[in-house]
């Protein structure tokens, strides 16, 4: 009878620690904000267990130093407001000085465990497309939350709310101090913004480990290996069992190895390219014996199929229906492969930027990072991983992983000869970005020396335009003095802009000569723009897809 006593005293405590409510521990309502002042730097919460709980954006406890002009407030939402406040004001991150900045939530979480944030959230059109959280203890090193890289951008154009769930990350128990970031970036103009509002924290009183692990993170990292992360440390015997990782494809799981929260899942046969499957994980405790639910995770090794391009004008076709958007620089974050052969036509150490062209196309690659290492004109090479970026109407591609094989060296590609009537055409143009295009027998009526980022005025058979520009700013013939008067055969990039740095230009399509090499012993070709000593062999014009 004794043990049947004590065995329902510890299902009543039990239960009792499940029934508690989660207590708020801090809350900003932002109602305090006035329409007509500035935003301060540091929002102390309205109500709370901890009634000194801030926010911060002046450069303290992990924070960015947000200028005015980053800072805003708009009428708010009642969604997820306590009880008494009105919808009131919101706080808004806004426009293009905001990217890349970060505010950061200081409070307490003393006699308290399973930390939730909740809060109402909204984004204009070209509002921040990433949003990450992560948290620390020491307002120095910050770990990113379990939540997706975008969230909360998912589009929401109206009020809604959002939770980043805390509750088993243990490290954020019981603690004097707990900071958690909201990083920022990507939005995409003056008036775009992401907007927050009735931003809570909550928990459950303190208490023995009563929550059970749970899957954070998955990574393919190779043919026959996925990398499993959970919140917490894990028990050995459980997180080793090969029959708690099974898989839908047909692999089986030959090993399992932990450290910490993290576990290696060695798999055979290897995974099949680019062909999805589900992982199925189970029965996997942590330290205090709390055994997870079962979970299903959809996975991928390698690129999607769907994201497999075998040409660059399959590539391009991914994105080229947001071209018609000159007003914004727009990020996509599906990461795609290019699995046919290209050649470098151009490089430029700025920024690393390239172009490769194929027989059905060419593309801008802003390899910023560096991750493509050093390429030469000429250069052949396949497996070029990246994401789409549609820079104010023009198409890049921005490198995710080095390329997989170098196929050639010093090969060539024909330019497009085209007249400046037709680089005039926005819509003929937009079907060639990128290319190698020739302009025969035309004249430099601009005077001085070449400059970077200038557009010089060629004519052409009585047709005049501002269309020569040295977009790529280490070529060899800035400062030289323009051949002015003089007819020239110009041989470049077809590059297209509405914006470059701080300069706002009408939309329009440029030639961007690559150098300054292929000189003639015609005097009028001194600078060499004529085409006739260009590398010019491999890819002949296409009568198709002019």
């Amino acid at each position: 009878m004794k043990k049947i006593t004590l065995l329902l005293m510890a299902l009543v405590v039990s239960l009792g620690l499940f029934a508690q409510d989660m207590q708020n521990l801090a809350y900003f309502s932002f109602n305090s904000l006035s329409q007509d002042a500035a935003v301060p730097t540091v929002i102390v919460a309205d109500e709370g267990m901890v009634p000194t709980a801030a926010l911060y954006m002046d450069g303290t406890n992990g924070s960015s130093v947000w200028p005015s002009g980053a800072l805003g407030n708009f009428s708010g939402s009642s969604i997820n407001a306590l009880s008494g406040y009105p919808s009131g004001r919101d706080l808004a991150l806004q426009s293009n000085a905001s990217n890349q900045l970060s505010v950061v939530f200081k409070l307490s979480t003393t006699g308290f465990q399973g930390l939730m944030l909740t809060y109402a959230f909204k984004r204009t059109a070209q509002g921040h497309n990433s949003c990450i959280w992560s948290y620390s203890t020491d307002g120095v090193n910050f770990t990113s939350l379990p939540v997706p890289s975008d969230q909360p951008y998912t589009g929401a154009i109206d009020y809604r709310l959002e939770t980043v769930d805390m509750s088993g990350i243990t490290a954020l128990n019981d603690q004097s101090e707990v900071y958690v970031k909201l990083y920022v970036d990507g939005c995409n103009g003056e008036n775009s913004r992401i907007r927050l509002d009735n931003i809570k924290f909550s928990a459950y009183p303190g208490g023995p480990d009563v929550y059970a692990p749970y899957v954070t993170n998955t990574a393919v990292t190779s043919a026959n290996t996925v990398v499993v992360t959970f919140n917490e440390a894990l028990d050995n015997t459980t997180a080793t069992a090969v029959a708690n990782y099974s898989f839908d494809n047909g692999c089986t799981t030959s090993a399992a190895t932990v450290s910490g929260n993290v576990v290696n899942v060695t798999v055979t046969p290897d995974f099949a390219n680019g062909v999805s499957f589900n992982m199925f994980v189970q029965n996997v405790a942590d330290v205090a014996g709390n055994v997870m639910n079962p979970d299903t995770i959809a996975l991928v090794y390698g690129i999607p199929a769907e994201f497999m391009c075998a040409d660059i004008a399959t590539l391009r076709s991914k994105f080229d229906n947001t071209l018609s958007r000159i007003d914004t620089n727009w990020k996509d974050v599906v990461e795609y492969k290019l699995t046919g052969n290209v050649i470098v036509t151009a490089v430029a150490e700025y920024k690393n930027q390239k172009v490769l062209q194929d027989e059905t196309g060419a593309i801008l690659v802003f390899d910023e990072g560096g991750v493509l290492g050093n390429l030469d004109v000429g250069d052949e090479i396949s497996g070029v991983y990246g994401k789409l970026t549609n820079y104010y109407g023009f198409l890049e591609f921005a490198p995710t992983r080095p390329y997989e094989q170098m196929a050639g060296y010093f090969q060539t590609v024909d330019p497009q000869v085209i007249t400046l009537s037709q680089l005039n055409d926005n819509d003929f143009m937009i079907q060639h970005q990128a290319e190698l295009i020739e302009l025969d027998n035309v004249t430099i009526t601009s005077t001085g020396n070449f400059a970077k980022l200038n557009r010089y005025d060629l004519s052409q058979n009585g047709v005049t335009a501002p269309a020569l520009y040295p977009y790529f700013q280490d070529v060899d013939y800035l400062t030289l003095p323009i051949p002015t008067g003089v007819e020239q055969n110009i041989t470049g990039v077809n590059f297209a802009t509405s914006k470059i740095g701080n300069s706002n230009f009408d939309f329009r399509y440029y030639i961007v000569p690559r150098f300054t090499s292929g000189m003639t012993e015609h005097a009028e070709h001194q600078y060499g723009f004529s085409a006739k000593h260009e590398c010019r062999q491999l890819l002949p014009p296409s009568a198709e897809r002019w």
